[in-house]
């Protein structure tokens, strides 16, 4: 007689709450175990939507939301997981990170509130992406920490991306950056605008900090300005 199979391990949160965790992990694109190790590092291992921390004890919740964030995306009061899921997609979607970037660059958007800034910037307390990366990775203990905490993948999320490797293959910062540059240039270049605009740029067209948007907002304001650019 063939053995039963295994029962699911359901973790350890109430149901509702845990399934908004995967749900916010597959709206994003990522792991569910990754984004748990992640948000296991900000919060806690119970992943705390309430836990008050950072330098001066003036973030919160499951990102540690800063005192503007707190503000814009409503982290006032008791906090559910399942309410604050929703805050934590939306501050990812305005920072510009897209599903199918990788959990580094979710991190980075935490940490440096950009997708594409450094690994290698470190917060105040001395932590850096690239430092905290092996922890939410497959083998790391916060990785493993969210296994306990959100048991096993339900089917309807099965079709969530692998485990990322360390180091997988994305865009340079500065590979983006020059290929934004060329774009904007060419853009500006066939607007008309070629005559007001200087080779020698006082706008840096390879600045990985600036997405697109910001970049032409930057670009426009200067003009009405009345600056030469």
């Amino acid at each position: 007689m063939a053995s039963p199979a295994p029962k699911p391990r359901v973790g350890i949160l109430p149901p509702e709450e845990r399934m908004a965790m995967f749900s916010g992990a597959k709206r994003l694109g990522l792991h569910p175990y990754e984004f748990g190790g992640f948000i296991s590092l900000e919060s806690g291992p119970n992943m705390d939507p309430n836990i008050v921390g950072g330098a001066g004890g003036r973030h919160k919740g499951m990102i540690q939301f800063g005192q503007n964030e707190q503000k814009l995306y409503g982290i006032t009061g008791p906090q559910t997981r399942a309410g604050q899921i929703e805050k934590v997609v939306q501050y990812f979607q305005d920072r510009g990170f897209k599903p199918g970037m990788p959990i580094e660059r979710a991190y980075a958007t935490v940490l440096g509130g950009n997708p594409n800034v450094s690994l290698n910037s470190k917060d105040s307390f001395g932590t850096s992406v690239a430092s905290a990366l092996p922890r939410f990775k497959k083998g790391g203990d916060l990785y493993a920490n969210a296994q306990r905490v959100l048991g096993d993948i339900p089917a309807e999320y099965t079709s969530s991306p692998p485990p990322s490797s360390i180091g997988a293959a994305t865009p340079p910062p500065r590979e983006q950056g020059n290929n934004l540059g060329a774009s904007l240039l060419n853009l500006i270049k066939n607007a008309g605008l070629g005559t007001i605009f200087k080779p020698q740029s006082s706008i840096n067209p390879y600045d990985e900090l600036l997405d697109p948007q910001s970049y032409l907002q930057v670009f426009a304001n200067r003009l009405m300005e009345g600056e030469e650019v």
